[in-house]
């Protein structure tokens, strides 16, 4: 059996996450946003067991990998074979410009 990779949320990501389920919250209800952020996060672990999908990114010289999950988020990463890490960057809700706004993230 492969070796699992550990995944580890950025503290950006966490804040996409909050920001998603207060939105989500306040357009749908409470109790939708809290599922369908546990299904974002859920999906996020599975990178665990194969973190090399999705699509190669770099932005500003920073080389990542971005998917989509159920065409409504962008989840943003970065794979780390020496450490056995993914580290989760940024997740993104439907209609932003995933490039500026990671482009704009690094820059801080």
């Amino acid at each position: 059996m492969a070796q699992r990779y550990q995944v580890i949320f950025d503290e950006a990501a966490h804040s996409d996450l909050v920001q998603i389920q207060s939105y989500l919250s306040e357009a749908r209800s409470e109790a939708f946003a809290e599922d369908f952020i546990d299904r974002v996060v859920s999906f996020c672990e599975t990178l665990r067991t194969i973190p090399h999908r999705g699509t190669q990114l770099a932005v500003d010289g920073v080389s990542l990998r971005t998917v989509t999950w159920h065409r409504s988020v962008i989840i943003a990463f970065q794979v780390h074979d020496h450490t056995r890490r993914v580290f989760v960057l940024a997740i993104f809700y439907r209609g932003r410009d995933v490039r500026a706004a990671l482009s704009e993230r690094f820059k801080d």
